[in-house]
C-alpha cells in the first residue's frame, strides 16, 4: 500500500504561508498604529501643556499664541485621522488573517480525516495479512 498523500497539500501549504505573511503584515500595521497613536498623544500633551498667557501681553503675542494653538489643533485633528486610518488598516489585516486561518484549518481537518481513514485502511490490511498467515499456519499444523 502506497504512503499517505494529501491531495490538497499544495493548497494547504499555500494557505499556511499566506497566513504567515498576513500575520507579519498585521504586526507591521499594529506598529504603525502604535506610532500614530504615540504622535497623537504627543500633540495632545503639547496642547495641554500650553500655559494660558498671564499678565499683560501685546497683541502680537496673543496672536502668535492663538496661531500656535490653532496649528496644534490642526495637527491633532490631522493625527486623529491618521490614527483612524491606521486602526482601519489593522482591522482589515486582522480580518484577512482570520479568513485565511479558517480556510487553512478546514484543510487541516480534512487532511486529518483523510489520514485517519488511510491509517484505518492500513491497519485493516495488516490485520487481513495476519489472519491469512494464521489460517495458513493452522492449515499446515491441523489440516489434511
Amino acid at each position: 500500500m502506497a504512503g499517505f498523500r494529501f491531495s490538497l497539500e499544495k493548497v494547504r501549504s499555500y494557505k499556511a504561508s499566506l497566513e504567515e505573511q498576513l500575520k507579519m503584515q498585521l504586526a507591521a500595521a499594529r506598529r504603525r498604529q502604535e506610532e500614530e497613536e504615540g504622535r497623537l498623544a504627543y500633540y495632545r500633551q503639547l496642547r495641554t501643556c500650553r500655559e494660558a498667557p498671564r499678565g499683560e501681553l501685546r497683541a502680537d503675542d496673543l496672536l502668535q499664541e492663538a496661531a500656535l494653538l490653532e496649528a496644534l489643533d490642526g495637527r491633532i485633528l490631522h493625527q486623529e485621522e491618521k490614527v483612524a486610518r491606521a486602526r482601519l488598516a489593522v482591522e482589515e489585516k486582522r480580518d484577512c488573517v482570520q479568513t485565511v486561518m479558517r480556510e487553512r484549518k478546514v484543510l487541516d481537518r480534512l487532511r486529518d480525516r483523510q489520514l485517519a481513514a488511510y491509517l484505518y485502511e492500513q491497519a485493516r490490511e495488516e490485520q487481513k495479512q495476519i489472519d491469512d498467515a494464521a489460517a495458513v499456519r493452522f492449515q499446515s499444523c491441523f489440516g489434511k
